[in-house]
């Protein structure tokens, strides 16, 4: 029995840590970023703005059992060994040029003690974090989540880890079922 649950842990550890997305050819930060122009109207001040669509990096730091996100141009924490692009989602810096009707606000959430990382788009839910002690890991400019599905777009899953204290985000669905985590919903769709 404990070498079959020895096996089921080593496989389920595998499965995470091969599971995120890779690039051929991976940008680096440094790297310029991709630029989409939105239209006037879809902005709240009539001007044509600019959002950077940035890779977010997954990283796993095995001996917290900890996933931490960081996107291409630095925002976030990565705390471990990079696993590879989670998801691709829009960055900009003016909160005004953002369409509430099209994106929510992404918080990425560090615990006090680095044991637990939150992705959330829940006011609520950031307010009571951060009343808790966590830390909101992007200031100054705001990485933002789709709210409807389209066009290569793909949903983004959160899971977790009550053994560990661990939120998973992921596009693949069964990768966080196959590793027993607790589906927690989706958080908005990415690519």
């Amino acid at each position: 029995m404990k070498k079959s649950k020895f096996i089921f842990s080593i496989l389920s550890i595998a499965f995470i840590l091969t599971s995120c997305e890779t690039e051929d050819q991976e940008q680096l930060p440094e790297q310029s970023f991709e630029t989409t122009e939105i239209e006037p109207s879809e902005n709240t001040n009539g001007k044509a703005s600019t959002f950077r669509y940035e890779n977010v990096y997954r990283y796993y730091s095995g001996r917290g059992s900890l996933h931490t996100y960081k996107t291409q141009g630095g925002l976030g924490v990565g705390i471990g060994r990079r696993e590879g692009v989670a998801f691709r989602t829009p960055v900009v810096k003016n909160p005004r040029e953002i369409n509430k009707a099209l994106y929510s606000d992404m918080y990425f959430m560090l615990h006090p003690s680095k044991t637990d990382f939150v992705l959330t788009t829940n006011t609520t839910e950031f307010l009571n974090l951060v009343n808790r002690g966590w830390r909101d890991a992007v200031r100054g400019q705001f990485v933002l989540i789709q709210k409807k599905p389209g066009n290569g777009k793909r949903k983004l899953y959160r899971f977790y880890d009550a053994r560990n204290s661990d939120h998973l985000f992921t596009k693949n669905y069964s990768e966080g079922i196959n590793a027993g985590l607790k589906y927690e919903g989706v958080v908005g769709w990415v690519y």
